[in-house]
Formats: structure tokens, sequence, C-alpha cells
């Protein structure tokens, strides 16, 4: 594990305000790209908007005749005179070009080039990525956003066809409308999706007064200070450590900024679930306008490698899955090709089997391995999935194609192609499932000599157990003596269940409230499961179940199909995202294609290290 991924591992983001001191420090860090004299774009609206530093009057065109701004036309109309046109754009520009240099003097070149590190009012112009709203991002938030976009793509590269090697500027996909994009655009854009998101929605939360939870609160500092001992191991500054973990210009300002955003998101999502429960008359309009992703649909399919190296090597291909596609007239006939399509995959897995246990003879070993490709012909899509493209998606959910019909699609970018059996039509999951609120008390220990179970949990007595008895029934009796909303109750388990999975201070779970939403069975103990799906309960119903774990305070949501579960949450979901979608966002180009344009070299230099150490190892 690398010094980078040790700090990730440690738990989260620094020293204090980075002083003039610092902003040398950055400059000769990264004097190749951000010195003085380097050749930033300067924004001019930046100062005017964002600092009020000054005003630029918005000086019109020469061909405006509007009448909305002043015109030359409609000045030489008026007095019948000959205008010297060039007067009328360099005047403006003069005083322009005066009032920029009059800044440049007072503030310096670097406050308009330089990024500094700082959020909120001490931010300069040249760290802004963008604007949401009247919130400004800095670079250095940009860059911790974008680093975890990066990762988790780089994570499933072989899924998405990236080359992780390669530059991503010139790698290509499409976007939803189906337009072509490089992938440093879709990493882009998904960053400032997500900053918009979490900037938008803790913006909500401050102006209904939602705070953090104690926990939460507790989370951030704890994180902080582990960034700090891994920073201290490094003999490193805190905020020279999380700027090479999470990127240039992240503080730890930037840090606290980013988690305090993410946890007030959290917590507004979690109040706006409570409060914007949808009537059914929108959840009946919603589901008539995406029927089709309600639906679900069994199939059976064989997956086959597919050459496309050349045209001749795609005719051949094309020509076997062909021949194999016409083969398939039922579940039974993909069963019977399964030796010859997997023979390679099969031979493989014996040999591995039959090394690893050296009793198992060759025959058993491929009648092993051949029964596990037999059992995984199956798969299940919904109405949204369209790993097979759009195309297979309609097919499927087609009502009037036939079960036993067949399809093929091919992927010759990755180099494989499925046959697939529609073997049902469509239908809806009618699985039950459940949604409940719990604040979970768990019997707590000072005995040093205190038993573990072979689960490795403790082994708690009487005493113990009656003692978190005693504090479920207290928190009850408070819950009961309030308004007894569900809203109450989620501020409760916020701040006292033990479960922090269901409550913001877990943080990535994206629960709230102590939320279970959404369970089928088998999923939670036989004790919290048996009250959940008591088909007498109704709305609001609270009781205290004990299990193994402690005691659960319950506050009973709803029960219904799984379809329609789905339902109402989506259609919740969506008019959340809604006040995302109709929030502005600036982007501060100059900037972004600094940040990106440095990211790709930093890339590129990491790559071309990791070459030249594998060559250096005689791989």
């Amino acid at each position: 594990m690398d010094e980078k991924e040790k700090g990730l591992n440690s738990e989260l983001p620094l020293d204090s305000d980075l002083d003039n001191e610092n902003d040398g420090a950055l400059e000769e860090k990264d004097g190749v790209k951000y010195e003085t004299n380097d050749n930033w774009e300067f924004e001019a609206e930046a100062p005017t908007l964002n600092n009020d530093m000054f005003s630029v009057p918005d000086f019109p065109e020469t061909n405006n005749t509007s009448g909305e701004y002043f015109s030359a036309n409609d000045y030489t109309a008026s007095r019948q005179v000959v205008v010297n046109r060039d007067v009328f754009t360099f005047v403006p520009l003069a005083i322009f070009v005066a009032a920029v240099i009059a800044v440049l003097a007072v503030f310096g070149v670097r406050y308009y080039t330089v990024p500094n590190g700082k959020e909120g009012d001490l931010m300069n112009p040249a760290s802004v990525v963008a604007t949401i709203e009247d919130s400004d991002i800095s670079l250095g938030m940009y860059n911790l956003y974008f680093s975890s976009v990066v990762s988790e793509y780089e994570k499933y590269a072989s899924y998405y066809g990236i080359n992780t090697t390669a530059d991503y500027a010139n790698q290509y996909t499409t976007d939803d409308d189906g337009n072509k994009i490089s992938w440093l655009e879709v990493f882009q854009n998904e960053t400032l999706e997500e900053l918009k998101t979490h900037c938008v929605l803790s913006d909500a939360a401050k102006k209904a007064g939602i705070t953090l939870s104690t926990g939460q609160q507790k989370m951030i500092d704890d994180y902080i200070d582990n960034l700090k001992s891994s920073a201290s191991e490094q003999n490193a500054s805190l905020n020279d450590y999380i700027s090479d973990v999470f990127g240039d210009y992240c503080t730890e300002e930037t840090f606290r900024l980013y988690m305090e955003r993410f946890y007030l998101a959290i917590n507004y999502q979690g109040r706006f679930a409570i409060e914007n429960k949808p009537e059914s008359e929108e959840i009946n309009k919603f589901y008539e306008e995406h029927k089709k992703d309600y639906y679900q649909i069994n199939f059976s399919y064989l997956a086959l490698t597919y050459d496309s190296s050349s045209d001749e090597a795609k005719k051949k291909s094309e020509k076997s899955v062909q021949e194999y596609a016409a083969k398939i007239k039922d579940r039974q006939s993909i069963i019977d090709l399964v030796p010859t399509v997997y023979a390679n995959y099969i031979k493989n897995d014996a040999a591995s089997a039959m090394e690893a246990d050296s009793s198992l003879s060759e025959k058993d070993a491929i009648k092993q391995a051949t029964a596990n490709y037999e059992a995984n012909i199956d798969g299940q899509m919904s109405g949204t999935d369209m790993q097979f493209g759009e195309e297979i998606n309609n097919w499927l959910f087609d009502e009037n194609e036939p079960t036993g019909s067949v399809k093929y699609y091919i992927n010759d970018e990755m180099g494989y192609a499925y046959i697939i059996l529609k073997t049902e039509q469509p239908t809806h999951s009618e699985e039950e499932l459940y949604s409940v609120r719990h604040i979970l008390i768990m019997p707590e220990t000072k005995r040093l000599d205190a038993e573990t179970d072979e689960n490795g949990n403790t082994i708690y007595n009487d005493e113990e157990w009656a003692a978190a008895d005693e504090k479920a029934k207290s928190i009850l009796d408070k819950y009961n003596s309030g308004d007894k909303t569900e809203l109450a109750f989620a501020a409760l388990a916020e701040e006292e269940s033990g479960d922090v999975a269901s409550t913001g201070a877990g943080g990535y779970s994206g629960r709230y409230g102590g939320l279970c939403e959404n369970v089928s069975k088998g999923n939670m103990v036989s004790e919290f499961e048996s009250w959940a799906l008591d088909k007498e309960h109704q709305f609001g119903d609270v009781e205290i179940v004990k299990s193994q774990y402690g005691y659960h305070i319950m506050f009973f949501i709803s029960k219904d199909a799984a379809y329609k579960a789905q339902l109402a949450s989506d259609v919740r979901n969506t008019n959340l995202q809604k006040i995302v979608d109709d929030t502005k966002l600036s982007k501060h180009d100059s900037v972004l294609k600094k940040a990106n344009d440095k990211f790709l070299v930093e890339k590129k230099a990491a790559n071309e290290s990791s070459s030249n150490g594998n060559l250096s190892q005689g791989y």
C-alpha cells in the first residue's frame, strides 16, 4: 500500500490557514503551471460578480439598435453627424483596461492567477472553478470531488472500456443523448453535478434550520484527527498531506467544508423524504409515464468472445454467433451448448480445482466446472437496465414478442457477444417490501473480563441488558411526550441510535433518521423482521423489540409490493432532484481547463513512472 492509500484508509481530511508563506510554497511547488507570470485567462467578471470590488459598465455592441441600450446608430440618427465608430469601441476598452491595471496594482497579479487554497470570502478569483447559485466552488473542492469520481471509474475501467494508461481526453464514449464525449468530459460533468447536488441540498438545509447532529460533528472531527496523525507520520503539514492525497489546493478548510456539506445534504434529503411524501395521484401519473421501468423480466443467455481485430475477424465471429443462435430453441438447448461454448473456461477451471484438491479426478473436475456454467445461464433485468443496449431492452419488454424468441448483442469494442433467449413475458415484482425506522440501544459493559461469542460479539450480563432496556424505555417516553411524528422520531434516532448505518452519522450509507427502507424478507434479524411484517401494524405504530443486538425502538412506515414501494421512492427522489436541476451552475472555463490540463499531465507522468518501474523490475 502506498502512502496515499494509507492516508485514505486511515479515515479522513488539515493545518490552518494558508498564510503568505504558504502561498509562496504553492507557487514554488507548482511553478510550471501557476507561477506569477503564467498565462491564465483573466475573467473580467470574477472581481465584479464575486467580490464587488469595482463595477465595470456593460458596454453594448455598436450594432445594437433595440433601444434597450445606448446605440451608435441611434446617436447618429438623432444628430445627423459623422461618427467615428472606433471611438465608441476604444473608449470603453480604455476605461476597462485602466480599471484592470488599477486593481492589479492593488491586489497583485497573483491574486488573479494563482489559487490560494482558501474558502468562502477569502477565496481569490483564480480559485473559482464554478458558481452554484450564489456559492463559489474552489479549485481545491473541485479537485477533491474530481479525484473521487476518477477513482471510482478506474475501479471498473474494464467494464466501461477505459484505458487507464492512455489520455482520457482522447478516449470517447456517448452521453445519454447519444453524443460523442471524451471520458475527461464525463469526469468533469459528473464532478460538477455531484458538487451541485451537495451544495444545493446543504444550502437548503441551512435555510430550513437543519444542522449537523452530534454524531456527524464527531465524525468530521475524528476524520480530521486521523488525517493529522497520517500527516505527522509522513512528516508533512496537514495541508500539504491533504493536497497530496485529495488534490492540489485542497486544504483542511476545504475538506471540513466538504464533509459539512455532505452531511447537511443527507440531513436535508432525509427531512425532505418525511415532509414530502407523494400523493397517490402523483404516483399514478408518474407510473403511466415510466411504466416499463417497473417491470422485470427473466431470460437465459450464452456469452461468447468476439474478435474485432479486423473486418475479416468480425465476419468470422459474427457468423459463429449466428450459428449458435440458430441452435437455441429453449433453455435446455442453451444448457446443451455450454460444454462447447465454454470449453476453454471449463478446462481451466477444472485444472484449478484439481490443483487445489489433489483427490479430485479430471472427470469429476470437468463435470463440476460444467455444472457451474450451466447454473449461470439465467439473468434478470428491469426496464431501466441497458447492459445490452436499448434495442435488446425494447425487444425483451415488448409483450408482442413471444417467449422463445432469440436475439444477439455484440459489443465489438469490449470483445464479447451475448445470445439472449426470452423465456417469459415482463411482470411486476410483487415481492413484499417494508419500510421502518428504528433506534437501536445496545447494552454496554465496562467489564474487562467480558466474554465473547463465536462471532466475537460481547456477551452481556443481566444487569447490562437491564440498563439498555431502561434507556430504551426512557427514549420512548421522550418520544411519546412530544408531538409523536415521524420527523420527531427521526431526530431522536440521529442523536440516540447505535445503528449509525441507518443514520446520517453513518454518512456514506446515505440514510437518515434510523431509516430501513424497502427491505425484503430475510435481510434483518428475526425479531426485527417479525415486527416489521406484522400485518396489523399501521403507519406511526411504535414499539420496543429486543434482538441479539439490543433494544430496537421501532416506528412503522409502510409495507407494499416491491414495484409500488420503488415507485413511491422514485417520485420523491425525482421531486428532490428537480430542486437541484432548477439551480443555476456557471462554469469558469479557464480555471477548469487549467485543472484538467494539470490532471492529464500528472496522470501521464504517473503512468510513465509506473511503466519505467515495471521495466526496471523485468516485467
